[in-house]
């Protein structure tokens, strides 16, 4: 699924989802005091649906809207008892410029809610995919367990009769303890990936959800890479709130007295052209780090590649070992040995293909995964002052 289908359904799922938090019978939000852990069924789409709900910064970037429009209006209405003044003085240039100033402060509250939606929505997916993986590394650690038992319980019956020696023993018993600490750490991770999901769709840390989705290994497709890094700079909120602002000391540029005392002309013609170098720079980032990005999901395709020809051969491994267990030439330990390497190859691609996922979604996105929204002006209009 793409990024704007997943993100546009549960935008659309937002506002139901207080009414739509039944799950297979069980309540997803749990009532107040109540602690016992819940299981309930959590798709990926309810997931981002919840959190988006859930989010105290996407309900702070609401009010934002909010309080900016406020102040654009209450700007409107101080200009409309300017115009007695003549043109070409602070009477009448500070309250059009602050209401220049609050009219982009409120668009630029638009993108910024939206920015804040897309960062939690991909926040939201890690979230998910991280509780995946750290379920398969923890079936990788129990096969691993299963696998090192067999070599211990082997290794005391061949040092009794005399075929291992005291060293081979202890060797056995290291590797099984060593198993037993990495399927303690598995869980703790485990325990730590839900924690973070819980967290951040409403859940009590306890609760342990049953993730109905899981990743299926897509590759990205490109005709045009160009083509990709302009749709991202046109959509990106920050590249266009540094436009916005080159507009806006352009504007500026022809008021002497817009923040109240007089402003030298050349000086208002550097601030131009320094709002110009800064749009130019803020593209220039972009536009690498969405190359960068498009460049490291082909870089995990290769890895994932690899990965599944390892799984493929772990399998082929484990049914000869089986073949061999059945005629007698091979052991149980062999065969549990073998299971553990299929494991850990499956593990490997697992986690390969959720990275590949993400860096997907942060490919089409990069905003949301670099964490970058458009700040706020240097000045604020609800404030009175004008930028700079």
């Amino acid at each position: 699924m793409s990024w704007s289908v997943l993100l546009g359904k549960a935008r659309s799922r937002v506002a139901a989802v207080v009414l739509a938090v039944l799950f297979s019978g069980a309540v997803l939000v749990p009532a107040a005091g109540a602690k016992e852990p819940a299981t309930p069924e959590l798709s990926l789409l309810q997931a981002i649906s919840l959190a988006l709900a859930h989010s105290e910064s996407v309900k702070k970037a609401e009010k934002e809207i909010e309080r900016t429009e406020e102040w654009r209006n209450y700007r409107g209405e101080q200009l409309s008892y300017v115009p007695t003044s003549p043109p070409g003085t602070a009477a009448v240039e500070v309250p059009w410029s602050q209401l220049l100033m609050a009219d982009l402060e409120w668009r630029m509250s638009k993108k910024t809610f939206t920015a804040e939606q897309d960062r939690v929505a991909l926040d939201t997916c890690k979230k998910y995919w991280d509780v995946l993986q750290a379920q398969e590394k923890l079936r990788a650690a129990e096969a691993a367990l299963k696998s090192a038992e067999r070599a211990l319980r082997n290794a005391r019956v061949s040092y009794r009769v005399g075929v291992l020696t005291l060293a081979g023993l202890i060797g056995a018993e290291v590797q099984y303890r060593g198993a037993e600490a990495a399927l303690a750490g598995a869980r703790n991770d485990l325990d730590k990936a839900y924690v973070a999901l819980n967290q951040a769709v409403g859940l009590w840390p306890e609760d342990r959800p049953v993730l109905t989705d899981t990743v299926e290994f897509e590759p990205l497709e490109v005709a045009d890479l160009d083509y990709e890094v302009t749709k991202v700079l046109e959509s990106a909120p920050v590249v266009w709130l540094a436009q916005e602002r080159v507009t806006l000391q352009k504007y500026l540029e022809d008021m002497m007295f817009y923040t109240g005392e007089y402003r030298p002309y050349q000086a208002r013609k550097i601030e131009v052209e320094q709002a110009e170098l800064d749009a130019q720079s803020t593209r220039e980032m972009f536009e690498q780090a969405t190359r960068s990005l498009y460049y490291s999901v082909k870089s995990l395709e290769e890895a994932y590649a690899g990965a599944k020809e390892a799984v493929r051969v772990a399998e082929e491994n484990l049914r000869v070992a089986r073949l061999k267990l059945e005629v007698g030439m091979a052991t149980a330990a062999d065969v549990a040995a073998a299971e553990k390497e299929l494991a850990d190859a499956q593990a490997g691609a697992f986690e390969l293909a959720c990275q590949h996922a993400y860096m997907k979604l942060a490919f089409a996105k990069p905003w949301a995964y670099l964490g970058v929204s458009p700040a706020p002006a240097s000045g604020s209009a609800s404030g009175g002052a004008v930028p700079r």
